[in-house]
């Protein structure tokens, strides 16, 4: 799974290719890609700060059931 770091650099290299586009649909298309990827980081790093995920625990599927 890309980290908050990897969709940064994803983000900025397809806006520097967007730029450098020129057909217009394409660049529209590569900076809607890249406002993407800036929304995921930006996701990820709110995760971050949020602290560690709370963990699932599992039943332990020995006991009851049938035993």
């Amino acid at each position: 799974m890309p980290t908050c770091k990897d969709y940064k650099q994803m983000a900025d290299r397809v806006a520097q290719i967007a730029i450098a586009s020129s057909t217009p649909s394409v660049a529209e298309a590569l900076m809607a890609l890249a406002l993407d990827h800036m929304r995921r980081a930006n996701g990820l790093s709110r995760r971050l700060a949020d602290g560690p995920p709370h963990q699932l625990t599992q039943r332990d599927q020995s006991a009851g059931y049938g035993d």
